[in-house]
């Protein structure tokens, strides 16, 4: 594109707050590059586009800094060329993917330039190539109402040394309303006190991170990823590390909390839970201590519960829960005390353990699939809901809800959704994983197989994802990898409802 002449820069004249509002919607939908690109489109654009409150930058995304830090560290500094001269505020400063140590530096420097333009969001973010010890001058940081800071190192503070730097942080910063942190070190015992402004709180990965308290009167949200168990060296089981979480005044208001690779008892987790009346979402994931889990909150709207190898009970009083998510091996289903069928949506991922080398079509527990038939035709049909079933590269969809089955296997996907409002988005989801075929059980007048018709014949023509061929027809087809799950619903009662799509994809280019 060339660049415009002055004479028609009609584009340029618009206020400058305008065209930062255009810039950070470029980025949101398209990336940092697209937003860089724009600065072609004229003189006056490329200069508003360098002075704009947000500096992100991501050494990843531009190859040829990937290994020099002398280009790194100069387009930065072009980068801020602009704010230094005019005296310019520096709203939000992310450094992202940062690849070399000998930028640690450079980065003392970027941050005490952001200070000093009274940056209220920061985020620093190295790889793994090295850790990025916190400078002191971040003390001085007083505007902050973000910080977001991955692989740093919190040394014990010159001042104190009984004191990490993070404490320190919080101490001084008290306008924080969103604090993350992740993959850092130094840190054992971590108090977030003083912080009133505080609505969310992640810690995500924090090595020898042993104690947590908070008290944070308007928190909103709490994200605690410990450290996996098969990073835990030279044990089976994990070390321990109490996830404590002591809200002195926020019980009212805490809506999210999702707990990950915690070491949290039964009876830990009960009791706090109950501190928590107005939680709205749930999140469960790889808590190897809990076996025997009890939920009970007039609230919740949202649980999800994932990758658990020994949870054997779970029992449910969520009256107003719209949304249920599963990933795992065997859903425990001890959990009927679930009521599905004011149920919303729900998706269920079943997968076969790595060790398991037994797996074949049809080989499942009877109990546990009668119990997951059971769950499934609880649901609330007609509500407009329907059930999606994902086995091996074939797609089953229940638009009619009359008689649902489950394929007797171990290794497929759940997904009950309400697709009536969205149809389009729906089919071209459906799509976008090349499926081998799509079946549909279907009543007189059905939107789904006419929105998949009208959807497939705009990929031929189009050329979406490279669809060679496609193929309707009454009933199922032998083809291949789905001919288990064809001959299993040939001996349904489902065939004389089923129109199947085959699809016939180009194979990619080596």
């Amino acid at each position: 594109m060339e660049e415009i002449g002055d004479g028609e820069d009609r584009i340029s004249e618009l206020p400058i707050q305008i065209i930062h509002d255009i810039l950070r919607r470029i980025r949101r939908q398209y990336g940092l590059k697209e937003e860089a690109r724009t600065c072609i489109l004229s003189k006056t654009w490329s200069s508003i586009w360098r002075s704009r409150p947000e500096v992100i930058i991501n050494q990843s995304i531009h190859n040829s800094f990937m290994n020099s830090t002398e280009k790194f560290v100069k387009f930065v500094d072009d980068s801020l060329r602009s704010h230094v001269e005019q005296n310019l505020r520096i709203e939000i400063l992310r450094l992202i993917n940062l690849r070399l140590p000998e930028l640690a530096s450079h980065i003392d420097r970027w941050l005490n330039l952001a200070i000093k333009h009274n940056v209220r969001s920061l985020e620093i973010h190295p790889t793994s190539n090295f850790s990025y010890c916190i400078p002191d001058a971040i003390y001085a940081a007083k505007t902050l109402t973000e910080l977001s800071l991955n692989k740093c190192n919190f040394e014990i503070d010159n001042n104190n040394s009984t004191t990490n730097k993070l404490q320190r942080i919080i101490s001084t910063c008290p306008f924080i309303r969103d604090l993350k942190i992740g993959h850092c070190t130094g840190i054992q015992n971590l108090h977030v006190f003083g912080l009133v402004n505080l609505e969310k709180l992640e810690l995500r990965m924090c090595k020898k991170l042993a104690k947590v308290e908070i008290w944070a009167p308007n928190l909103r949200k709490f994200v605690y990823v410990g450290v996996p168990l098969d990073e835990h060296s030279g044990t089976t089981e994990p070390e321990p590390l109490p996830c404590t979480i002591d809200i002195l005044d926020g019980y009212n208001t805490l809506e999210c909390l999702q707990l990950e690779a915690t070491t949290m008892t039964d009876k830990q987790f009960e009791y706090q839970l109950s501190k928590f009346p107005a939680l709205k979402v749930l999140k469960l994931k790889r808590c190897y201590v809990m076996k025997n889990i009890k939920v009970v909150s007039e609230n919740l709207k949202s649980f999800t519960l994932s990758h658990w190898g020994n949870l054997e009970q779970v029992n449910m009083l969520a009256p107003n829960l719209m949304e249920f998510n599963f990933q795992g091996y065997i859903m425990p289903f001890s959990i009927s005390t679930m009521d599905p069928s004011n149920l919303e949506r729900a998706n269920l991922d079943f997968y076969v353990q790595q060790s398991d080398d037994s797996y074949n079509f049809g080989d499942v527990d009877t109990s546990w699939y009668n119990n997951l038939l059971d769950f499934v035709q609880k649901f609330n049909y007609s509500n407009g809901l329907i059930l999606i079933i994902c086995c091996e590269e074939s797609i089953l969809i229940y638009e009619d809800p009359s008689e649902i089955l489950v394929p007797p296997t171990r290794k497929l996907e759940l997904c009950i959704e309400n697709s009536s409002m969205h149809l389009e988005s729906f089919v071209n989801e459906m799509m976008f994983s090349q499926p081998m075929t799509v079946s549909i059980v279907h009543g007189m007048d059905s939107k789904i197989l006419q929105a998949f018709s009208e959807t497939t014949k705009e990929y031929r023509m189009k050329q979406y994802k490279r669809l060679n061929e496609v193929i309707i027809h009454k009933g199922v087809t032998e083809d291949g990898g789905t001919s288990c799950l064809n001959s299993w619903l040939k001996s349904t009662s489902l065939i004389e409802r089923i129109t199947t799509f085959m699809f016939k994809w180009e194979e990619p280019p080596n």
